[in-house]
Protein backbone atom coordinates (compact mmCIF):
# COMPACT_ATOMS: atom_id res chain seq x y z
CA UNK A 1 0.00 0.00 0.00
CA UNK A 2 1.14 3.36 -0.53
CA UNK A 3 1.49 5.63 2.33
CA UNK A 4 -1.21 8.21 0.84
CA UNK A 5 -3.75 4.85 1.14
CA UNK A 6 -1.92 3.85 4.56
CA UNK A 7 -3.04 7.61 5.56
CA UNK A 8 -6.46 7.42 4.11
CA UNK A 9 -7.22 4.40 6.18
CA UNK A 10 -6.04 4.90 9.37
CA UNK A 11 -7.74 8.31 8.81
CA UNK A 12 -10.98 6.72 8.32
CA UNK A 13 -10.44 4.56 11.35
CA UNK A 14 -9.91 7.44 13.39
CA UNK A 15 -12.52 8.96 12.03
CA UNK A 16 -14.68 6.49 13.31
CA UNK A 17 -13.31 6.17 16.75
CA UNK A 18 -14.29 10.33 16.78
CA UNK A 19 -17.84 9.25 16.79
CA UNK A 20 -18.40 7.99 20.43
CA UNK A 21 -17.63 9.65 23.62
CA UNK A 22 -14.89 7.19 25.76
CA UNK A 23 -14.50 7.48 29.40
CA UNK A 24 -10.55 7.65 28.76
CA UNK A 25 -8.44 8.73 26.01
CA UNK A 26 -8.28 5.88 23.65
CA UNK A 27 -4.70 5.71 23.56
CA UNK A 28 -4.40 1.76 22.89
CA UNK A 29 -6.88 2.04 20.10
CA UNK A 30 -5.31 5.03 18.31
CA UNK A 31 -1.80 3.29 18.64
CA UNK A 32 -3.49 0.38 17.21
CA UNK A 33 -5.07 2.13 14.65
CA UNK A 34 -1.60 3.60 13.46
CA UNK A 35 0.88 0.60 13.44
CA UNK A 36 -1.86 -1.80 11.38
CA UNK A 37 -1.36 0.66 9.03
CA UNK A 38 2.21 1.39 9.31
CA UNK A 39 2.87 4.35 11.54
CA UNK A 40 4.82 4.41 14.46
CA UNK A 41 2.86 4.61 17.78
CA UNK A 42 2.71 7.04 20.11
CA UNK A 43 5.43 8.20 22.10
CA UNK A 44 4.77 7.21 25.33
CA UNK A 45 3.56 10.58 27.73
CA UNK A 46 0.97 11.69 29.88
CA UNK A 47 -2.45 12.91 27.99
CA UNK A 48 -4.13 14.11 30.89
CA UNK A 49 -6.56 17.66 31.53
CA UNK A 50 -9.71 18.66 31.07
CA UNK A 51 -8.48 20.00 27.38
CA UNK A 52 -5.31 19.10 25.23
CA UNK A 53 -3.58 19.05 22.46
CA UNK A 54 -0.63 16.75 20.43
CA UNK A 55 1.18 17.04 17.19
CA UNK A 56 3.86 14.46 16.90
CA UNK A 57 5.66 12.39 14.23
CA UNK A 58 4.40 8.76 13.69
CA UNK A 59 6.52 8.40 10.11
CA UNK A 60 8.44 9.60 7.93
CA UNK A 61 7.10 12.99 7.25
CA UNK A 62 3.94 12.10 8.47
CA UNK A 63 2.48 13.29 12.01
CA UNK A 64 -0.51 12.72 13.92
CA UNK A 65 -2.75 15.65 15.46
CA UNK A 66 -4.86 14.27 18.49
CA UNK A 67 -7.42 16.78 20.38
CA UNK A 68 -9.24 15.48 23.35
CA UNK A 69 -11.64 17.58 25.47
CA UNK A 70 -13.64 16.31 29.11
CA UNK A 71 -17.36 17.20 29.14
CA UNK A 72 -17.82 18.66 32.46
CA UNK A 73 -21.18 16.98 32.90
CA UNK A 74 -20.48 13.15 31.97
CA UNK A 75 -16.80 13.30 32.73
CA UNK A 76 -16.56 11.13 28.89
CA UNK A 77 -13.77 12.09 26.72
CA UNK A 78 -14.51 13.95 23.01
CA UNK A 79 -11.83 12.99 20.86
CA UNK A 80 -10.27 14.04 17.46
CA UNK A 81 -7.60 12.56 15.51
CA UNK A 82 -6.34 12.56 11.85
CA UNK A 83 -2.99 12.20 10.60
CA UNK A 84 -1.07 14.06 7.79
Amino acid sequence: MTNKQNKRNANNALSELSKVYHNSIPLADIDGILTANGFNALEPAIYCGREGRSHESVGNGVFISLTWYKMELTGRYEVVAYVS
